[in-house]
């Protein structure tokens, strides 16, 4: 790509591959789990390895947005960030986030998409601040309303709804609920009819059809919007859902394609939105 420079400021995360970022004649190498952080008006050219070309996710932002929240767009560095594991995962889930709330069209999703942005740059901020952040285990588990395991469990998935893509695994799962996996197991089967990996699968995979049916993005960035971390997980599940490949099933979608309640292997979808590829920002606050 030619050299660019922008009237907004951009947080990108480098999802997969590896490359380089050149500001003033310097060039940084970059690679998975990289944030780069580009200020307004900098001047910088963002290229691909040849061997393993870039998937990155971008964040664009008005510094009036910043700056109006009390938020100092100076406090953040810029170039290449090297973020820890804990500390990707953290942003990764922020953009998840965002990109489910982008695309649900909302009279509120304005406000949260800038709510969200917000919250974003100043965990990004906080990470680089407190280097104790970046080796922090992870979220204290918030434990859903509700006194008896019953209720909770009721709660825990009706909320899925607007988390599928943040589940990770049962045991992180029984966890959040204070259960045991066989306890969770159980319980999660008598209220939603279902297993936890059935619902969950079918929750990315009626997201992954609506992404596919209503937006041209490529399979990698609906992969990685409905929570798959890589492709060829996206690929088995939308198979086993589906009977087809998501290119197939993009191009041959049945015109009478209609989601039931969850049951055994079926259940729910909602939608969301974000980008692909080096200077595409497809989630702009302004």
């Amino acid at each position: 790509m030619p050299p660019a420079a922008h009237d907004f400021m951009k947080l990108i995360l480098v999802h997969d591959g590896s490359g380089h970022l050149e500001v003033d004649g310097e060039v940084i190498p970059c690679r998975r789990g990289n944030a780069l952080i580009i200020p307004m008006g900098m001047t910088h050219v963002i290229a691909d390895s040849a061997a393993h070309p870039m998937s990155l996710y971008v964040v664009s932002v008005q510094p009036r947005i910043l700056e109006a929240s009390c938020f100092r767009p100076s406090i953040l560095p810029s170039g290449v960030i090297q973020l820890s594991e804990h500390a990707a995962e953290k942003v990764e889930r922020g953009m998840r986030r965002l990109l489910f709330e982008q695309t649900l069209d909302l009279p509120t999703t304005g406000a949260q998409m800038v709510a969200l942005t917000l919250r974003l740059f100043v965990d990004v901020a906080r990470i680089l601040a407190s280097p104790l952040d970046e080796t922090a285990p992870g979220p204290v588990p918030q434990v859903p309303r509700g006194s008896d395991s019953v209720t909770r469990m009721r709660s825990y998935v009706e909320d899925l709804a607007e988390n599928f893509f943040e589940a990770t695994n049962l045991d992180a799962a029984a966890s959040t609920l204070g259960l045991s996996r066989r306890r969770f197991t159980q319980l999660f089967r008598e209220v939603a009819g279902t297993s936890w990996l059935a619902y969950v699968r079918r929750l990315r995979i009626d997201h992954a059809k609506k992404l596919l049916e209503s937006t041209d993005r490529t399979v990698l960035s609906v992969a990685f919007e409905c929570g798959f971390e890589d492709l060829s997980t996206f690929y088995r599940a939308f198979k086993r859902e589906t009977g087809d490949s998501p290119n197939k099933w993009r191009t041959t979608k049945p015109e009478d394609d209609h989601d039931g309640p969850p049951s055994d292997g079926t259940g729910l979808g909602q939608e969301p939105g974000l980008g692909r590829s080096p200077e595409q920002p497809s989630d702009e606050v302004a």
